[in-house]
């Protein structure tokens, strides 16, 4: 058989090139949440119910009015009469009037009335009732319903490795099985030289250790390898194995045969049967790798001697497989930070949950019974009996939770669509706080962000209208080494049933409203807006407001809002458009407010913020923003402040 020659060598830069272009399509399937694990997900998890779906209990105790123990002390204790016990997983119904309590066990639903709950140990009972020897605050010991995860929020992003927090996550959320990917990678060793191991090794003859070694590094990158077994260098043969192992594969990887010699039949084949893209990289040991497509399913060949086969495996082919399932890079399983804020223990030996990113270590422990105290977190830190405050700056030892992918950005501040479409587009990952425009500028000025998404608006002059975004806020907290960035324009508007009669500000008095809670954006502008109302009519803003049932009300999000008006609950709340339309549901628009973005000014030259604003300015972003969103003539501008 006439010997064939290398084709012209390509560089390691054209050949990843080429390799990072094959179409490799994994294929999905469905799978039971307890057979899910090490899997990637292939799809975009949503909340679909609140959790906790009721408020409960996170102490045993007594549920009661808070207002009924404000005056109680050790010496003077309160005296509620007990109507009776609710346990867990209990649907008793008690309504506590004033004066009243319930015996309530941790995780029990708060019955009505009641609005926070009393330790057991600040209490003692006889005969009926209960004596309070400490008082409590509103809220008090008490998990309010979405307070872990709120209905239709995104919990788990499709890519996502599935690791033991991401189950509990999914379980948390009511989900028994989850669409994964499954990216099955064919290979093939060739060579008659070859013999499985566990056979009799005759002269001339090697053990087939290829196999093998590409099987576990398929299987670290969490794709699925299937073998198929020693291929003699017979034409026939190879020809019919190649059609059956691409049929059934997305991808084929086979060793051996790849040479110029007259005995290696693969670089042939391919160019029989599909499309060599390239034969031969200018690196050693790279001269024997084929790169082609038979029947649109991508083909390398690697060379047959095994530590070649690895190389050319962990600097080539895994990185495709890890980009196709949106996998990463094993982790260490130990990594030394510092704290990149402070943190007062409880005085005793404690294992905090903890976030880790670029080095800086935070604190993500959401409270008792909070299943994202463990998504949000990278791993744990232990804190001696003897710590009772770690400042910041002081070098910890993070344990992580397995194999962990961490974040590039950690983002607090206002719910907004828009920050999923930047971290889909920009490629980064996202860990969102979402604290409330008021609890981004804290963030940012207490250095536990990297950037805040914040909409406050301030009557002031220097605005559009009279009303200015962010700048206001900022100059008030005295805020300095920082820069906003001018983001996007959203519309803000009344959002009602499509059978409504309410058309406007002016149709509200008399009206079920659910507000948003104290220290958003939208609460603050729906009360800029009410008072131009009620300037405007000569009339007072309190009056006004006073005759809309609910203003004092807090929804911490869009959702329970949209949730509260198709129910009926509600006759109107007030959000963005997108939230509306999501839900099908009537939107009025009152006014257009700035989503802006909130980054210390060292974070500027990072490479994560600088391709987080990179995208904002795109015109793909500008594209596919969602209705009721857009950029402006300032989008991308920035803002600093010594």
């Amino acid at each position: 058989m006439k010997r064939k020659e290398f084709r012209k060598l390509i560089s390691v830069e054209k050949a990843r090139e080429i390799i990072n272009s094959l179409q490799v399509l994994p294929k999905q399937e469905s799978l039971a949440l307890e057979n899910a694990h090490g899997k990637i997900l292939a799809e975009d998890i949503v909340a679909e119910i609140n959790v906790p779906p009721f408020a409960r209990a996170i102490m045993d105790g007594y549920a009661v009015r808070a207002e009924d123990t404000y005056s109680c002390s050790e010496t003077e204790p309160a005296k509620l009469k007990v109507l009776g016990n609710i346990p867990a997983g209990s649907d008793a119904k008690f309504t506590i009037a004033p004066g009243e309590a319930v015996e309530i066990a941790t995780g029990a639903p708060i019955p009505e009335g009641a609005d926070s709950v009393v330790m057991v140990e600040y209490s003692s009972e006889e005969s009926g009732t209960v004596f309070i020897y400490r008082p409590v605050t509103i809220g008090e010991n008490i998990m309010k319903t979405g307070s872990d995860i709120r209905k239709g929020e995104r919990v788990l992003r499709a890519g996502r490795k599935l690791g033991t927090r991401e189950i509990g996550v999914l379980a948390s959320v009511g989900r028994s099985e989850v669409s994964v990917l499954k990216l099955k990678v064919g290979i093939i060793s060739t060579g008659d030289e070859l013999v499985r191991p566990g056979e009799k090794l005759a002269l001339g003859q090697i053990y087939d250790a290829n196999s093998y070694t590409l099987y576990a590094g398929v299987q670290e990158c969490r794709a699925f390898p299937q073998i198929y077994g020693i291929v003699e260098d017979n034409e026939t043969v190879m020809r019919k194995v190649l059609e059956t192992a691409v049929s059934e594969c997305s991808l084929l990887l086979t060793s051996g045969s790849t040479s110029s010699g007259a005995g290696d039949v693969i670089y042939r084949l391919i160019d029989e049967i599909g499309e060599t893209l390239a034969h031969g990289i200018n690196i050693k040991p790279g001269k024997p790798v084929v790169i082609g497509v038979i029947k649109d399913v991508p083909v390398i060949g690697l060379p047959g001697n095994p530590t070649s086969a690895l190389i050319i495996f962990n600097e080539f082919v895994a990185p495709l497989l890890r980009k196709v399932l949106g996998a990463e890079t094993e982790l260490k399983k130990v990594e030394r930070g510092i704290m990149g804020t402070g943190f007062r223990s409880e005085g005793r030996q404690q294992l905090l949950p903890v976030g880790l990113i670029r080095g800086r270590v935070y604190p993500a422990d959401r409270g008792s019974g909070a299943i994202t105290s463990l998504s949000g977190a990278d791993g744990f830190i232990e804190i001696p009996s003897t710590t009772e405050f770690l400042e910041a700056g002081t070098p910890v030892e993070v344990t992580f939770f397995g194999e962990v992918e961490k974040p590039d950005l950690l983002i607090a501040g206002g719910f907004c669509p828009g920050l999923d479409l930047l971290e889909d587009l920009s490629e980064l990952r996202f860990r969102t706080l979402y604290t409330g425009s008021s609890g981004g500028f804290s963030a940012i000025a207490a250095n536990t962000a990297d950037i805040a998404g914040v909409n406050m608006p301030s009557r002031d002059s220097r605005g559009q209208n009279g009303i200015l975004y962010n700048i206001a806020t900022i100059e008030n907290m005295g805020l300095s080494g920082v820069v906003l960035v001018k983001g996007y324009r959203r519309k803000i508007g009344l959002l009602v049933s499509q059978n409504s009669s309410i058309s406007g500000l002016w149709d509200l008095p008399g009206k079920r409203l659910i507000n948003r809670n104290l220290g958003s954006g939208t609460r603050t502008l729906l009360d800029l807006k009410i008072a131009e109302f009620a300037a405007k009519k000569r009339i007072s803003k309190k009056e006004f407001t006073d005759s809309i049932p609910g203003y004092t009300s807090g929804a911490k999000s869009e959702v329970a809002i949209c949730e509260a008006v198709a129910s009926g609950k509600a006759e109107v709340g007030v959000g963005i458009r997108s939230c509306a339309e999501k839900n099908h549901l009537k939107f009025i628009k009152f006014a257009e407010e700035e989503y802006d973005f909130l980054i210390r000014k060292e974070m500027l030259e990072s490479p994560e913020v600088h391709r987080f604003l990179e995208i904002l300015k795109s015109a793909e972003f500008a594209s596919k923003l969602p209705e009721g969103l857009h950029v402006y003539e300032r989008t991308g501008e920035i803002i600093s402040f010594e």
